[in-house]
């Protein structure tokens, strides 16, 4: 089984933007260097008023509650996570990330400088060589509004891949969506109305975990 993030609102400070003001004072405050932090919207509204795709970037608490909810779970599944940028983390289901959002964002700050977090012989987070295609299986399911939740288990639970955007604002991105019809993967959802990730997420979990009968 496989959880997948796609999309996630994940990513460092853009060098189009380091020397903005309100990045400069944030930087200041936290004694790093701008390009080593990660891009909040909370922090960083002023400054991102004029990047491209604004509405779906700037937004690592959406990343960051759907792991724990899926960390939590009894499921213990592969999980990664894919960047707007493309980027492929993985993410070790024994991981205990923290719970505490500003611990969390540190963790991510000290992942995308060293590329790999571990603890002993274990790799707990880590940047992979791999692509959004190669992460699809035959059992792939999209998880989007305006879908019946039925086709979440159509094909039972069998090296499901789940996808669930992690973003705030918006669709997939036309090339995402044309990756999913490569794949042939179908589409679930619950209900016509948008859905945060997070609720997707917990949904997908309880649906799953009581077809492993967990």
């Amino acid at each position: 089984m496989r959880f997948i993030f796609v999309e996630a609102s994940l990513e460092t400070i853009p060098e189009e933007i380091s020397n903005h003001p309100a990045i400069m004072r944030d930087a200041k405050r936290r004694k790093k260097s701008p390009e080593t932090m990660i891009l909040d919207d909370s922090r960083h509204h002023q400054a991102m008023k004029n990047i491209e795709n604004r509405e779906k970037r700037g937004r690592p608490d959406i990343i960051h509650q759907c792991l724990l909810a899926v960390l939590d779970s009894a499921l213990k599944p592969e999980i990664y996570i894919h960047t707007l940028k493309g980027e492929v983390i993985m993410v070790n289901c024994r991981t205990r990330i923290p719970r505490n959002y500003n611990r969390f964002v540190g963790l991510m700050e000290d992942l995308f400088r060293k590329k790999t977090i571990s603890s002993g012989d274990e790799i707990l987070l880590s940047f992979t060589d791999l692509s959004l295609p190669e992460l699809l299986t035959e059992n792939t399911v999209v998880l989007r509004e305006g879908h019946d939740r039925k086709a979440l288990l159509e094909r039972g639970v069998k090296n499901i891949t789940v996808c669930i955007g992690a973003f705030p604002h918006g669709e997939f991105e036309k090339e995402t969506l044309k990756i999913f019809e490569r794949a042939e993967a179908r589409f679930a959802g619950f209900g016509d109305t948008p859905k945060t990730s997070l609720y997707a997420t917990y949904k997908a979990i309880c649906m799953l975990e009581s077809a492993c009968g967990l």
